[in-house]
């Protein structure tokens, strides 16, 4: 996959690589690294700790998600072949995601997704309509970084059109809230990404039946 700070090399790769588990969706009619379509970087706080810190700790202060008991775990990395970017592959991944927390007993995941673009203002009704419906409890609560915070609650509660903003969110950021997903406190803007970046936590035991059984429970 393209690099946006690593052109040369054509590969997006850093230091938890090595400290993180791999999910990949593979194609078996291509070969190589061409078979690879669809990937999730894993990182668990027990991997972490060899480590000292988390990938999303370089935009958000994560201190309220440190001190979640048990298991916790970081998603990044999300990918899918741009020809591939359909209900299946998502399912496969979420469905090695699921198998993956029953195995370790995860009790919260969380991360950064993103929306395409670096002005804020271009977002800033689908980035209000996530602060006032789906805020995270403080004490799972991503927050931005004070010198990267970038406001979300710009526009009133009762002026969203909620439909309308619903249309303008990503398809990654509506996945994780039907699955009962939160976002964080401020939005940071990458720019070496062209992206705006939410914080996003997901508490397992307030995961949807419907999407528990679906990703979640072991088959019989």
């Amino acid at each position: 996959f393209p690099s946006h700070d690593n052109q040369q090399q054509q590969r997006d790769f850093d230091e938890f690589d090595d400290y993180c588990d791999h999910l990949l969706v593979i194609d078996n009619d291509r070969t190589g690294s061409q078979a690879v379509v669809g990937t999730y970087r894993l990182l668990r706080r027990s991997a972490m700790e060899s480590l000292g810190r988390f990938y999303s700790e370089s935009e958000y202060d994560v201190t309220a998600i440190r001190k979640v008991e048990d298991e916790i775990l970081e998603l990044g990395r999300s990918c899918v072949d741009a020809e591939y970017r359909n209900r299946a592959v998502m399912t496969l991944l979420w469905r090695g995601i699921g198998a993956y927390i029953n195995l370790h007993a995860i009790t919260l995941m969380f991360g950064c997704a993103s929306f395409t673009g670096a002005d804020p203002k271009e977002h800033e009704l689908a980035l209000a309509y996530l602060y006032h419906y789906h805020l995270a409890p403080v004490h799972c609560r991503l927050v931005a970084r004070p010198e990267l915070y970038v406001r979300m609650d710009t526009i009133a509660k009762d002026a969203i059109d909620v439909k309308e903003a619903l249309h303008a969110l990503p398809a990654l950021i509506k996945g994780y809230l039907r699955l009962n997903g939160f976002v964080g406190d401020g939005a940071v803007v990458d720019h070496a990404y062209n992206t705006t970046d939410v914080g996003i936590i997901v508490q397992t035991s307030l995961v949807t039946d419907k999407y528990a059984q679906r990703y979640y429970k072991p088959e019989e």
